[in-house]
């Protein structure tokens, strides 16, 4: 869980400015679970998430939680060119069936990020 927390994290947060993303990777920094093992992920992480940001005003820790998803399930389909990209809009719509809150449609878009 750790390792696709932290990728995720750092695709979502590359300046590591974003309080509730850190606060996402530090709740899942000593989890050493294989993350396809984890029977709730995308509950258990959004769950995190929320107790982290109630208002939904932190969009790159919710982008975190939804590109920790997608890395977990999808290992083999990572590449790098446009990488961030790509885990961002994939594990949104893999976990928010494409319609992510507001906060975080607005923040995707701000970065070039379709949904």
């Amino acid at each position: 869980m750790s390792e696709v927390v932290r990728d995720a994290t750092a695709i979502a947060d590359p300046d590591g400015v974003e309080t509730a993303a850190a606060a996402l990777y530090d709740g899942f920094e000593d989890d050493d679970r294989p993350a396809t093992a984890a029977r709730h992920l995308t509950a258990e992480l959004l769950s995190t998430v929320r107790a982290i940001d109630p208002e939904e005003e932190e969009p790159a820790a919710w982008a975190a939680a939804a590109g920790a998803v997608w890395l977990a399930t999808h290992p083999r389909q990572v590449n790098g060119h446009g990488r961030g990209a790509h885990v961002l809009r994939e594990g949104v719509r893999l976990v928010f069936d494409g319609n992510p809150p507001e906060s975080l449609g607005r923040w995707l878009g701000e970065r070039g990020v379709e949904v």
